[in-house]
């Protein structure tokens, strides 16, 4: 009788600790889900419509998108142009003639990264988000702040995350887990408004996208002149494109 008490005991105490866990990782999510700041710290507007409101197509900003047949896969960089150089370059390249491409380019002289960033939970430019919800898989390519060389790896996709991961590694990059403000693990994240719900999210220091050009100059000049890039970074988009090449025969 003791020993029967004990076990019914042990498994409401069991029991008990699953429904904590899981009430404390449902209340983890709603709170992530809520969490979104409008417009984020550092950004100057909410919404796109808010942005075109006092900035020119054209002139100040804008949008080269390309549809391939496929439009399962998804390659972007809604930060492109000046407001983190090279992004909208990568990007580009990776997606190539057979996966479909967007990116947002900043055009003004200077300024731009204060003035026309939108973070990746609120970015909600119309074609962006028609692109990304008709797309399975989706990868995201931004530039981040640092001195060192690496590739700060985000985003729920994680199967493609870990081969993307590793593909870089293999190819001489650093790669390392993103920390929590740039993960890219939010649900309202562009790169996870899927159909799948999720993506892949690449922030690049400057060191890394320096790299990618000779002297490691990335001015409009520079960045926008295939001359000037350097072995890097054609080592660097092929490893890219060889991990979505082997996502994809294992998961499309």
């Amino acid at each position: 009788m003791f020993k029967t008490k004990l076990i019914i005991g042990a498994v409401t105490l069991a029991a008990s600790a699953a429904a904590i866990t899981l009430l404390l990782q449902n209340n983890s999510f709603s709170r992530s889900v809520s969490s979104v700041e409008c417009p984020a710290e550092g950004d100057r507007f909410c919404t796109f419509t808010e942005l075109s409101e006092v900035y020119e197509e054209g002139e100040d900003w804008e949008i080269t998108k390309r549809e391939s047949s496929d439009s399962r896969v998804l390659v972007s960089a809604i930060h492109g142009g000046g407001i983190e150089q090279v992004t909208s370059q990568l990007a580009d390249v990776v997606a190539g003639e057979e996966y479909s491409f967007y990116t947002f380019k900043g055009k003004l002289t200077s300024g731009n990264f204060n003035n026309l960033h939108i973070s990746s939970v609120n970015f909600d430019e119309p074609q962006a988000l028609t692109m990304a919800k008709e797309a399975s898989i989706h990868i995201s390519i931004h530039g981040a702040e640092g001195e060192k060389k690496k590739t700060l790896v985000g985003g729920l996709n994680e199967n493609l995350r870990s081969l993307i991961s590793e593909h870089l590694e293999a190819s001489g990059f650093y790669v390392k887990e993103a920390p929590e403000h740039l993960d890219g693990d939010h649900p309202k994240n562009i790169v996870n408004e899927t159909k799948t719900g999720q993506g892949v999210q690449l922030e690049l220091t400057r060191a890394q996208r320096k790299a990618f050009f000779e002297n490691g100059k990335i001015s409009y000049s520079s960045r926008n002149d295939v001359s000037n890039q350097t072995e890097a970074f054609k080592e660097y988009t092929e490893a890219i494109r060889a991990a979505l090449k082997e996502y994809k025969e294992k998961n499309l």
